[in-house]
Order: structure tokens, then sequence, then C-alpha cells
């Protein structure tokens, strides 16, 4: 492995979790072909979340990426191919058309795991609630200025009993930093399918987080003091795409509203030639089960009308869907997780050297299945060179 370690809150919760899984993925530098739903819905969704908060007319995140431009012109060019500038280099006035265009192209092509309609039902899903999300906290009182936009931080580890810097380096990016009189937070999106009311466990669970600890200490070594970070939890929705009853599915047929949006429908009716009930909502035509009686039928939601009623559902509870709460860790706290970090530091450093790593049988298949379970359940060696099935080899 490198000399120095590249420590970040996820491959240090890796490494916590098991540290067979985190040989296979920060060592070996596999990951399988196709993210887990979780995974992929909470990159998504925090992924629009940085695109909205994009300052409207600035200058697009392509310029700053891209390297194309000859060694000899001094001003990067935008990248022709971005979808949320559009090859300009700026940003939209509008947030929304880079989030629909960014969620346009990412669910383009559906995995193969995933039908159409399930894919189509996923985009939909974190639109909407991106939309949500912004009209439920645009009624609260924003007591929070922007102070600064997407903070990269590479800070050394340091020793918690030398202060010398050990032969790693600890890794992120703040999406922003906002202030609010005296004291800086430091937002950050999570998505998740536990409960989020005041009095869950996910709140005093997150004291000991690696995320939001690891923000705090990044912060303070950068010289913005002990920020708190502003924990913006989503509690992902459970209702999926439904059949409609007979009675609603007529209702809809002859006004075209439903949960509080209007749709154009076209229905015809082609059962006297040996067809079948058709339905066509905005363009999409809609899956319809013909009912017992001649001239009934059900409807299902296409995604669209999904979406509607995910949104109406959200409006009317969004405290089910929505929480923010300030998350602030103490001296002490930060001491203790200065030695964490050390320790974690010592022990991947010597399995390297042994190239033993232990696994964590309990992490198998707990929150989620892993993705490298057959290799430890079949007792699968996996060489540094080798790159199994529907994995691939990703930065370490």
């Amino acid at each position: 492995m490198s000399d120095i370690i590249k420590m970040s809150a996820t491959s240090i919760g890796c490494f916590k979790a098991c540290p067979k899984r985190y040989y296979f993925r920060y060592i070996l530098g596999l990951a399988p072909i196709e993210d887990s739903d979780a995974l992929r819905v909470g990159t998504n969704y925090h992924r629009v979340q940085e695109i909205y908060d994009a300052e409207p007319g600035g200058v697009c995140e392509c310029v700053a990426l891209t390297r194309e431009h000859p060694i000899d012109d001094p001003i990067p060019k935008a990248n022709p191919n971005c979808t949320l500038c559009e090859g300009t280099g700026i940003n939209p006035q509008d947030p929304m058309d880079a989030v629909i265009r960014h969620l346009n192209e990412r669910y383009s092509v559906p995995p193969i795991s995933k039908s159409l309609e399930e894919w189509e039902a996923e985009k939909i899903t974190i639109l909407y609630t991106l939309i949500g999300y912004r009209w439920w906290y645009e009624q609260q009182d924003a007591s929070y200025t922007v102070e600064s936009l997407e903070q990269s931080f590479d800070i050394p580890l340091l020793s918690p009993t030398t202060g010398h810097p050990l032969m790693a380096r600890l890794r992120g990016k703040m999406d922003k930093v906002i202030r609010a009189g005296n004291n800086r937070f430091i937002p950050d999106y999570k998505s998740t399918s536990k409960a989020i009311s005041p009095d869950s466990s996910l709140w005093s669970h997150l004291r000991l987080d690696t995320q939001t600890r690891l923000y705090t200490y990044a912060a303070d070594q950068m010289g913005l003091g002990m920020c708190s970070v502003l924990y913006d939890a989503w509690h992902k929705p459970g209702i999926k795409p439904k059949k409609l009853s007979q009675g609603d599915s007529k209702k809809f047929v002859e006004t075209g509203e439903y949960c509080g949006e209007d749709f154009e429908v076209v229905a015809w009716d082609t059962t006297d030639a040996g067809g079948e009930q058709r339905v066509k909502v905005n363009d999409t035509q809609a899956e319809i089960k013909p009912g017992a009686k001649e001239g009934t039928f059900q409807i299902r939601e296409t995604p669209q009308m999904y979406g509607a009623r995910l949104l109406d559902d959200i409006y009317n509870r969004p405290e089910f869907y929505f929480a923010r709460k300030e998350i602030v860790h103490t001296a002490a706290d930060i001491e203790a997780f200065k030695h964490q970090l050390a320790n974690i530091y010592y022990t991947i450093r010597e399995m390297s050297k042994t190239n033993r790593w232990w696994e964590n049988e309990h992490e198998c298949e707990a929150t989620f299945r892993c993705p490298f379970i057959e290799f430890c359940y079949n007792n699968i060696e996996v060489g540094p060179d080798e790159c199994p099935d529907n994995f691939t080899k990703r930065g370490r």
C-alpha cells in the first residue's frame, strides 16, 4: 500500500465496521459495478442538494474540474459536455434547471436490477423530495447565512500525544460553511429509513458519528474554530407507485386532477375492436387493469402521478420527512476522536504489514448485505491485480 494512508469519513467508517471490507475496498480498490439502492439514493439526494446550492450565475464547478485546456493557456475552460451549465461555464439562474438535467442524465439508463418504471420512480422521488425540502425550509425562519461553498480539506493526521504529523491524511469536503450570529455550522445532508422524530435514537447516535466529528475536527484544524454540524435528515418515503381504485380512476380520467396537480389525460376504448381500455397521462401510457364490469378499470400511477402523491404527502406532514438539528461536539469529544483516529491509523498500518485483515461476521448482513460477502463466505482470495466479475477497480 502507499506510504501515506488516505482517511475519509467513509473509509474510517468502513474500517470500523469490518477491516476485511476495508481491505477489499480501499487496499484492493474493488467496488461493485452496481451500487446498492440505499447508497445510490443517498448519494444522488446529496448531489442534487449540492447542485441546487450553487450560486446562480456563478462559475460552474466544471470550470475548476476541467483539465483539458492547453498548459500554456492559464484560463480554464468549461466542459462542453457539462449537463449543469450546458458547456457555458456559468450556473443557470434557476438551479432547478441544472438539477433536472443532472437527474435526467443520471437516470437515463436503468440497471439490470431495475425496471424502467422503478428507475423513473426513483428519479421522481429525489426530485420531488428536493422540491418539498426547499418549500418546507422556506417556511422556516432562515437565520443562517452562507459564508463559503465547497470547502475541501486535505490535512495531516496529527499524533494526539506529540502533535507531530503521522503518515496519513484526512480528506473530505464540506459542501458549505454557514453562520448564525457568532457561530459557524457545517451542514450535512443524510438520508435514512429510520425515524427522525425528536426522541429518535438517531440524534443520540450522532454524538459518536464519524462524519460529524471529522467535520468539527477538520474545521478547527483549518482555523474555522469548533464548528458544529447542522444535520439535515431526510426520512426516505415508504410509499411506492400504486393502483387507483376504480372510482378514483374514473374521476381522474374525467377531471385530470390528482393530488393537487393537473394532468393531461387522454382515454380511449378499443374493446369493441377486440382491444382494451387505454389511458395516456402527460403522453405516458398508463398501466390499466380492467374491472369485472364492462367499462370499469384501475389505473396504476405513472411516475409523475406517484410524484404528485409524494409531494402532497410531504406538504401534509413535512416533519415526517425532514428534520434538522445542530450537533455540537465538545473539546473532550474531539480529543477522544483524535485518539480514535490514531488507533485506527496504527491498526491499519499493522494489518497492512502482515496482510492479515480480520472479518466482523456481525456486519456481513447487518444494515445491508456486504458486497464482498461471497469472498469471505467461500474463502476466495483476491489478488491485487484481480478484478472479479461484477466488480470494478476504483480509486483507493
